[in-house]
């Protein structure tokens, strides 16, 4: 089935929700920062150390979170302008290494998965839906999140911020990700928290759902998505008439040790 059609405004967004009412998708391609991990304080402390040893002071966890999405340079560069010391951008470049080697050292310290996130790839994973993460956090720390929530194994496909030529909210990273599940455009969905998820859905033909709390300094409703979620635990019960009664025996998969 292809994705649901797509008009304007109001009209665009009820025609979204009715469309993927009656849609099953193959494949739920996932956000990671902001839609299913609560990744802020430990991308503040991050900052803040960086920002510490530039002479310049910290933020509060909720001034960060807005400054979160485009990949480690733009939120250097955010920190930095919000600081009152912009910094050009080949100088946000030049400080990359040294923020992943700040982050990597503290990246799971206090980050958590959001409520129901756990259950909601659990139903998916036993309804047989391919899954994959699609985030422009760089890959070695975002496989290290995964691999300490221990929700790897629900991921066919793991696409970071690193991994294509281009960040979301380019079509690559998200293309990338349908290939190595092996799925086309019109059978996947996409959620995530921004305008960044949205502009890389569109550009890929993707339908694109939104969670309303993410890390976005505008209102999930104005962003375009076929559907905004009340909650994460919302979304099986909208596709296709829900998931629930359509879940198989399927072994879970392989998770990390306690």
């Amino acid at each position: 089935m292809q994705p649901p059609d797509r008009t304007e405004g109001t009209e665009r967004a009820l025609a979204g929700q009715k469309a993927l009412a009656a849609w099953q998708p193959t494949a739920v391609v996932w956000d990671l920062d902001g839609t299913l991990i609560e990744s802020a304080p430990d991308l503040a402390a991050a900052l803040n150390t960086l920002l510490n040893e530039h002479d310049q002071h910290g933020h509060a966890i909720d001034r960060v979170r807005p400054l979160i999405g485009g990949g480690v340079a733009r939120l250097i560069e955010r920190g930095f302008r919000a600081a009152g010391a912009p910094l050009a951008p080949q100088d946000c470049e030049a400080l990359v290494p040294r923020f992943m080697q700040l982050y990597t050292a503290c990246a799971t310290d206090r980050t958590h998965l959001v409520p129901q996130a756990r259950d909601v790839l659990a139903q998916f994973y036993h309804a047989g839906l391919r899954q994959g993460i699609c985030t422009n956090k760089p890959l070695s720390v975002t496989r290290l999140i995964l691999d300490t929530l221990d929700i790897a194994g629900y991921f066919q496909s793991v696409v970071g911020g690193d991994s294509t030529a281009y960040k979301k909210p380019h079509p690559l990273p998200l293309q990338t990700c349908l290939q190595e599940l092996g799925v086309g455009p019109g059978e996947a969905l996409m959620v995530g928290d921004s305008g960044a998820d949205v502009g890389a859905a569109r550009a890929a033909g993707v339908a694109v759902a939104l969670v309303p709390d993410g890390y976005t300094g505008v209102p999930a409703e104005s962003l375009g998505a076929d559907l905004v979620l009340e909650d994460l635990s919302r979304l099986p019960g909208c596709l296709g008439g829900g998931y629930p009664s359509k879940l198989k025996s399927r072994p879970l998969p392989a998770m990390r040790s306690a």
